[in-house]
Order: structure tokens, then C-alpha cells, then sequence
């Protein structure tokens, strides 16, 4: 399967401990990550070796807010590479959704994974496992918190009761082809093949 057929099925079973994606539909890469607050002046493109020699000794700081970026389809990406601005500052997703529909998708090494899913400025649907892992009221946001509920059930996940069961694709698998479902996917040559836009983003607001 190739990695435009794919969307992001190239990163189920992975390990990829630490996972913050950003994605924006029907705007530019460079548009996305003016929308994250990224230093302007840290923004180029940059092959894989050239992007080692820039960032290779800030890729898994915290608190350098690397990322690199490209196209796929219709949508934009954003890859944090060692940070979570993208769920630190509760409003990106919503600047990155101005005007069309923005996803983030967050994970660590904890059982956690985020899920978020903003139109024009609105979240729409938030998900979080951290405290349940069953999608309780607690744990979903949004003007919509139910919107996905379907296309969860039809992946095979049961998260209603009190006993969560994510189906064949696993907890992270689940909502990698959630996202991939709304369009999104990162050619997986541009982690380390071809290059790409990259730069450093300012840390959220105090």
C-alpha cells in the first residue's frame, strides 16, 4: 500500500512514544504554521540532512517546539517532533480550523491519546483518554462531542460501558484511521527522504 493510499496506516504498530500532529484542509503548509505560531524567520525548506544539522540536537527538547510540515491531498500537516503545543495551547486547533477544518491528533507514552476536531474557529469534537479510556461524558468536549460515534463503532471500538474495547486497531490505531477517515496522511518519505518545510514554533502563552 502505498503512503498516499495509506493516510497514516504506515504508523500503526509503530513505536512512536510521543506523537503531535497538526493538520489544516485546504491551506498551504507554510499558511498552517503561521496559524501555530511559528517563528517566521525559522521557517524553510530543508532536506534531511541540512534539517539534522539545523535541529538535530534540539528534535526531542520539549521546550524547542521543532516541527516540520508538507501537503498531503487536501490537508496540510504539522509534526511535532518532541513537543505537544498542539494540545498546550487549547486554541490552536481552533486558529489552525479558521475558515475550514483543522485535527489534532496527540499521544504520549502514558495511555493517552487526543483527538480533536475543529471547524471554522468552533471545536467540534473533542476525545480524550486519559482519565476513562471509555469516552465517557468527562472526557469528550465540543458542540458535538458525539460526532464520530458512528465511524468509531464501525471500526470496531465499544466505549459506553464501563469496560473499553478499542476493536482490532488498538487504542492509537483507532484514532489514526479516525483522523485518516476525514482525509488526513503524511507521505512517510518526508520524516526522512525528501525535503520539507521545518522551523521552531513559540511556546504557548503563559
Amino acid at each position: 500500500m502505498s503512503a498516499q493510499a495509506g493516510g497514516l496506516g504506515w504508523m500503526y504498530g509503530r513505536d512512536l512514544p510521543l506523537l503531535g500532529l497538526t493538520f489544516a484542509r485546504d491551506v498551504t503548509a507554510r499558511q498552517l504554521l503561521e496559524r501555530m505560531g511559528v517563528h517566521r524567520h525559522t521557517v524553510a525548506v530543508r532536506g534531511p540532512d541540512d534539517f539534522l544539522a539545523e535541529f538535530g540536537d534540539l528534535l526531542y527538547e520539549y521546550d524547542a517546539y521543532v516541527v516540520t510540515a508538507g501537503q498531503y491531498g487536501r490537508w496540510a500537516y504539522a509534526w511535532e517532533t518532541g513537543s505537544g503545543k498542539c494540545i498546550e495551547d487549547r486554541d490552536l486547533v481552533l486558529r489552525a480550523s479558521a475558515g475550514t477544518a483543522a485535527v489534532v491528533l496527540y499521544y504520549n507514552e502514558k495511555p493517552m491519546v487526543e483527538f480533536l476536531y475543529a471547524e471554522d474557529g468552533e471545536l467540534v469534537t473533542g476525545l480524550n483518554t486519559l482519565l476513562s479510556m471509555n469516552l465517557a461524558p468527562q472526557d469528550r468536549a465540543g458542540s458535538d462531542p458525539h460526532r464520530f460515534d458512528v465511524e468509531l463503532d464501525a471500526l470496531g471500538a465499544r466505549l459506553d460501558g464501563n469496560e473499553h474495547q478499542y476493536g482490532p486497531l488498538g487504542c492509537r490505531g483507532l484514532f489514526h484511521k479516525l483522523a485518516e477517515n476525514l482525509g488526513v496522511g503524511i507521505d512517510e518519505k518526508d520524516l526522512d527522504q525528501r525535503p520539507v518545510l521545518s522551523g521552531r514554533l513559540r511556546p504557548p502563552s503563559a
